[in-house]
């Protein structure tokens, strides 16, 4: 049998009203769960077996050349199958591609792998395997070992070369992070130090309250006094946050002692005699930084060291000035508040994903869901999909609506998170999935950002500063009120003793004639209305339904 004998035969199943899936079926089995695929397995001769997902399907145009390839040379040795992978445990490695997979099996065991749809190589790669099945039950050769689910030599070679690209993503990623918080913390050190150069917050936890004067008595001989003490329950963040700037703070004892129990917030200042950094000051007097001990004495206890209760540190003072504007903002909100405006909120790693504004309803839907919905930072139509120079034609569904013209090389783009702003004080119960939304991926976006470095960019240009601020609109402009013919026939009465008769009959005239073009004009507006609205009704919108498809 030819391939044309073989096309001609599912036409004219087709036409019979099977069609071309009924002629798939009765070629091919069908596997949808594990049941179905570890039976399917067990069959003697050799298996091929192409892998699917939902959103994609099987490869429809290859069946005709494998029907051809089963009744010229495979019979009864050769099986075929299309397996869904979405459903099937062991081929959970294939799922979310669109590329065709063929795998090959005999006896259990996975002898080969093909991606494309290669007839040639496909029909040679059958040929060979059949041989080598016959070779095998001979005892002439021995079969690979090797389990469906593990990867064959090209495979792992590209999941090797797959996982080298996400590691140097990945710390790329973790570089640009840690660069962009180093420079908030500098920019924050700048913006307080203008208020607060002089000054050092500090911390007592708990159970060294009591030993306040030990501390005070201590600082004053070095001309640091205790300017301000407050109390305060750092709470779950808080102490988060702490053990973050102070490893020594970041126990699990100290931790939820800190989140339940008042501890006390000092505000040190340096006397304006005295010369010198405060931070460095109080460090050495309470920690005994920089202090050199003598050769051959014993170090002498120092404040902090006094201060340790049941592996408990007593007291908290920042080590630079970085830590000292975090500590500021974290124990002196309001202080700093009436001085500074708040830090701005830290953003996740993002990217972008573009999509056809045809699309708008399913993103929409898809970003609206649970999971998903607090991952989507921003959205916005485009002109088209240009990613380097994006022109912005409004920020809201609502607001597409309401074009009257629409086109298809519109899109909309979704600024996704693909990580946590702050890890550190993540509930791990919490942390998402690494990479884009997989509901917004399943869309087909036109475009991805490769990483989140480039993905900050390429957002930064979509949505600029100032993107979500509220809109002002421009009031509008108070309308004279019109006068009344005969509130204008009145006062002209009032002052005709006043006015000459040529101005009265003037002043009359042209109130009639400025209502006679008032009313000229609102009627033309009105049928200038009624044109344009009936043409946005016979208007075609662009944007409802995928783009026509381009003739090959």
């Amino acid at each position: 049998m030819s391939l044309t004998s073989a096309v001609a035969n599912a036409a004219a199943a087709a036409a019979a009203g099977q069609g071309k899936k009924a002629a798939q079926v009765q070629l091919q089995a069908e596997l949808n769960t594990d049941e179905e695929w570890n039976k399917f397995i067990q069959r003697d001769g050799l298996l091929v077996v192409d892998v699917y997902t939902e959103w994609c399907g099987p490869c429809i145009g290859m069946v005709g050349n494998l029907k051809k390839i089963k009744v010229e040379i495979g019979g009864d040795n050769l099986h075929l199958a299309v397996a869904k992978a979405d459903t099937i445990e062991c081929l959970k490695r294939f799922r979310n591609r669109s590329e065709p997979t063929w795998m090959f099996i005999a006896g259990g065991q996975l002898v080969n792998v093909i991606f494309g749809a290669d007839a040639p190589r496909i029909a040679r790669t059958i040929e060979q395997e059949l041989k080598n099945e016959e070779l095998v039950k001979k005892g002439e050769l021995e079969r690979p070992k090797r389990a469906p689910h593990e990867l064959t030599p090209p495979e792992q070679e590209v999941a090797d070369r797959e996982a080298k690209l996400q590691a140097e993503r990945k710390a790329k990623e973790e570089a640009a992070a840690e660069a962009s918080r180093l420079a908030r913390r500098e920019a924050r050190a700048r913006r307080l130090e203008s208020h607060f150069l002089d000054v050092c917050p500090a911390l007592v936890t708990p159970h060294a309250q009591k030993n306040l004067r030990k501390i005070s008595d201590a600082l004053e001989p070095h001309g640091v006094i205790i300017a301000d003490k407050i109390p305060t329950v750092m709470g779950k963040d808080g102490a988060k946050r702490l053990a973050m700037e102070d490893p020594s703070m970041g126990s699990e004892q100290i931790t939820a002692v800190l989140a339940e129990r008042p501890a006390l917030a000092l505000l040190l200042k340096k006397q304006p005699d005295r010369e010198g950094d405060v931070i460095e000051i109080t460090r050495r007097v309470l920690f005994g930084d920089g202090v050199e001990v003598p050769e051959g004495e014993t170090p002498k206890k120092t404040v902090a060291e006094e201060l340790w209760l049941d592996n408990m540190p007593g007291v908290f003072v920042p080590v630079d000035r970085h830590q000292r504007a975090a500590a500021l903002d974290l124990l002196f909100p309001k202080l700093v508040s009436t001085l500074v405006e708040p830090p701005p909120p830290v953003q996740p790693p993002h990217v972008a994903l573009v999509f056809g504004a045809w699309q708008r309803r399913a993103v929409l839907a898809a970003a609206a869901a649970p999971r998903v919905a607090p991952r989507v930072l921003n959205y916005g139509f485009f002109a088209d999909g240009n990613i380097d120079e994006p022109k912005l034609l409004c920020k809201t569904i609502d607001q597409y609506e309401l074009r009257p013209e629409k086109d298809y090389c519109e899109t909309i783009v979704v600024q996704a998170a693909v990580g946590l702003a702050e890890p550190a004080l993540a509930d791990p119960h919490e942390v998402p999935p690494e990479g884009p939304p997989a509901a917004l991926l399943a869309l087909g976006p036109l475009h991805v950002s490769e990483d989140a470095v480039v993905g900050v960019e390429e957002c930064a240009r979509f949505f600029p500063p100032g993107y979500n601020e509220p809109e002002v609109k421009a009031k509008p402009k108070a309308k004279k009120k019109k006068k009344k013919r005969h509130e204008t026939k009145e006062a002209i009465e009032d002052s005709s003793t006043d006015a000459p008769p040529s101005e009265s009959v003037e002043i009359e005239n042209g109130g009639e004639g400025e209502e006679g073009a008032e009313g000229e004009d609102g009627g033309e507006g009105e049928g200038d209305e009624g044109e344009e609205g009936e043409e946005g009704e016979e208007q075609l919108d662009k944007a409802t339904s995928p783009p026509p498809l381009t003739p090959h």
